[in-house]
């Protein structure tokens, strides 16, 4: 577990962190392993504590080609192709008072997951990125699934290599698309 080579693999990246000054940090992270009675790892502490909750940006995006920020996962989930190697980073809770709090995320999915999976970041369509604070490994949660034994899907075995697993992805466009919008009306509107 080493936050240097978090921070030398966000680098890759600009990074979009919210955080709120008047906030103390330490406090905050008490409270939340006094609320889920674990230790958070250290790095994943350092992470919150340097970047709060974040969203990551590709440094690659051009006005030619836009890039996602994935992730790619140890097991595939279900919103994965065949062909898929990579999913969909959203972004990542941290140490705030509003909707991107870690506290509030972990509160709002504390009746849908066993006590020792925390949200800590979100994924595409509605689902989590979590992480078991027992073994420290990093599971994709599928809101959609509704059996405990089948909701979660191995990403990484710690967070770390979660985070060394990013990469910039193009953004696939329809390539018949001429971006041109075409708007039909009907007569009646044309008429009065």
């Amino acid at each position: 577990m080493s936050f240097y080579n978090i921070k030398q693999k966000l680098k890759e990246f600009s990074i979009d962190a919210k955080t709120d000054p008047s906030i103390n940090k330490n406090e905050q992270l008490k409270e939340i392993e006094m609320n889920i009675g674990k230790q958070l790892p250290s790095d994943y502490k350092d992470f919150l504590k340097e970047y709060g909750g974040c969203y990551l940006e590709s440094k690659k995006t051009t006005d030619e080609i836009e890039y996602d920020v994935c992730y790619k996962p140890l097991e595939k989930d279900p919103w994965m192709g065949k062909d898929d190697d990579t999913q969909l980073l959203e972004d990542f809770y941290g140490l705030a008072n509003d909707h991107s709090s870690i506290q509030k995320a972990i509160d709002t999915y504390s009746d849908r997951f066993p006590r020792n999976i925390i949200p800590i970041a979100s994924s595409a369509g509605g689902n989590e990125i979590c992480m078991d604070i027992d073994n420290e490994k990093i599971l994709f949660w599928d809101h959609e699934l509704s059996h405990p034994d089948k909701d979660f899907f191995l990403i990484a075995n710690s967070f770390e290599e979660f985070i060394l697993s990013l990469v910039d992805e193009p953004i696939e466009t329809d390539e018949e698309d001429d971006g041109i919008l075409y708007i039909e009306l009907d007569d009646d509107l044309l008429n009065s």
